[in-house]
C-alpha cells in the first residue's frame, strides 16, 4: 500500500511549518506501508495543482494532507471540506480570496474518506492529544481538502491539522490506522 502525505511550506511570516517538518520526520520512520511525501506551496493557485500532479504521478492508495492550525492545542482530523473560501490573510503569492465558492456548481461539502474516529483513538492511545474538527476553515488547507475530495472520489483521503508544537508520533499512529483501515466514510 502507498500513502501520500502532504505538508505545507511556512506562511504568514513564519520561518517553519510543522506540517512541512512532519514530512522530513516521517521519512526517518520504519512504516508498514510505502510513504510518499510532497511539500505544497501556501497558494490558492499552486497548492492543489502540486498535490494533483503528485497523485497522478505516484497513484497512492491513501492521501493524507496536513497543515498548521496555530490556534489549536491538539492534532485535529477534519470531517468535511467545505465549498467556500474566505481568507483572512493573503496566501504566499499575495492573493486573498474572499467570500466565494471554490467550485461554482460543486456540492457545499464533501466528507473525508478516512477512518477519523479510529485515527483519533490511535493517537490518544499513543499519549498524543487528538480530536475531531468539523472543517479545516476557509483558507488554503480547506481549498486543498475540498478539491482533493471532489477530484479524486475513488481515493481514501482527508486532512489533519497540526498544532504549533505537535508530537508527530500521533500522526504516525493515525497513518498506521489508514494503512490497516484505508476506506471509511465520516
Amino acid at each position: 500500500m502507498k500513502i501520500l502525505v502532504s505538508g505545507f511550506e511556512p506562511f504568514d511570516g513564519d520561518s517553519a511549518n510543522p506540517s512541512g517538518e512532519l514530512l522530513t520526520w516521517l521519512l526517518t520512520r520504519e512504516l508498514p506501508f510505502e510513504l510518499v511525501t510532497v511539500l505544497l506551496p501556501v497558494t490558492f493557485d499552486g497548492a492543489f495543482k502540486a498535490l494533483k500532479q503528485t497523485i497522478e504521478l505516484v497513484k497512492p492508495d491513501v492521501v493524507v494532507a496536513t497543515g498548521l492550525a496555530k490556534n489549536r492545542s491538539e492534532i485535529t482530523v477534519e470531517r468535511i471540506g467545505i465549498n467556500w473560501v474566505d481568507a483572512r490573510i493573503p496566501d504566499n503569492a499575495g492573493i486573498t480570496l474572499s467570500a466565494q465558492k471554490i467550485v461554482n456548481n460543486g456540492p457545499d461539502g464533501i466528507f473525508s474518506r478516512l477512518p477519523l474516529m479510529e485515527m483519533i483513538e490511535a493517537s490518544r492511545a499513543a499519549g498524543v492529544p487528538a480530536k475531531l474538527s468539523t472543517s479545516p476553515g476557509e483558507y488554503v488547507c480547506n481549498h486543498v481538502l475540498y478539491l482533493l475530495l471532489q477530484e479524486f472520489p475513488q481515493l481514501s483521503a482527508g486532512f489533519i491539522h497540526l498544532p504549533l508544537n505537535p508530537n508527530f508520533q500521533g500522526v504516525e499512529e493515525m497513518l498506521k490506522v489508514c494503512y490497516s483501515q484505508p476506506i471509511m466514510n465520516h
